[in-house]
């Protein structure tokens, strides 16, 4: 795996889940959109829950 995509893969790829909960968010009509949508934009708070429980840890 090359360097530029080791390092940029997973900012990328939430960056692609919280874009996908904001249109879920404004463009769907209740139901199980809104759940995907609070699933997607609730990921980057657990991402920086978790990383900031690791951090500590160590």
């Amino acid at each position: 795996m090359s360097p530029f995509r080791r390092i940029w893969l997973w900012p990328l790829l939430l960056a692609g889940w919280t874009i996908f909960g904001l249109i879920a968010a404004l463009l769907g009509e209740g139901g199980v959109w809104w759940i995907l949508s609070w699933l997607a934009l609730s990921s980057p708070l657990a991402t920086i829950a978790i990383c900031l429980a690791r951090s500590r840890r160590d």
